[in-house]
């Protein structure tokens, strides 16, 4: 089964290939010594060998992890064609970014309706943000939110709770923002507890028909 994404794997990769291989689980940890190790002692496993050789030659060109007995990679496109044809007994799908959506940056989701109609960022608080912000911080951040409700939207209860002292614990999460000047104070306000911002970009609607390497 293939989808198409809108957002660059890792922020780099165009193509994640998912396949049930064999003695995935033995792969840890993913060292070349110990994938050393695998390729001696089961010699007669040739699909976990030529695993093991792929990864070590290609540790910079592909990401990849083992999850639920599933070995995923994210590469571009001639490396998940490689894999699917030497594990095509194994493969069970693929996902692919649409070329429309590929020079976008790493904290860069391409979209062609924003959130919610208007926010153009996503703004992340850090699981610890309790620790990491002043009673007077939080105050000012929580009373700034509520003063621009119509280009800020909090929405997470993680964060509604925190912020209006229903819990002490802020576990993560998010809010939105309609545009790039009330990220200044909202910075001001809880620099060191945000996590991460993330810009959302709209484009064009376009044809993903045409595949980019």
């Amino acid at each position: 089964m293939r989808k198409n994404h809108n957002k660059l794997y890792y922020g780099k990769y165009r193509h994640k290939t998912v396949f049930r291989l064999p003695g995935s689980l033995m792969f840890y940890p993913t060292t070349d010594e110990h994938l050393l190790h695998i390729q001696k002692e089961y010699q007669n496993a040739p699909d976990m060998c030529h695993l093991a050789s792929f990864i070590m030659a290609n540790r910079r060109n592909v990401k990849f992890r083992m999850q639920d007995r599933k070995t995923i990679f994210y590469s571009n496109l001639d490396k998940s064609q490689e894999l699917i044809e030497r594990f095509w007994d194994f493969w069970i799908g693929s996902e692919t970014v649409d070329p429309k959506f590929k020079d976008l940056g790493k904290d860069t989701v391409g979209c062609t309706r924003l959130p919610h109609g208007k926010y153009q960022y996503q703004v992340y608080l850090k699981k610890d943000a309790q620790v990491l912000m002043t009673d007077a911080q939080k105050k000012n951040l929580w009373e700034f939110l509520k003063r621009n409700v119509d280009n800020c939207l909090v929405t997470n209860y993680n964060i509604i709770d925190f912020l209006e002292d229903k819990s002490p614990y802020c576990f993560g999460g998010y809010f939105y923002v309609k545009e790039e000047k009330y990220l200044t104070p909202i910075y001001m306000l809880a620099q060191q507890a945000i996590e991460k911002v993330i810009q959302f970009r709209k484009v064009k609607n376009g044809s993903n028909k045409k595949t980019t390497r």
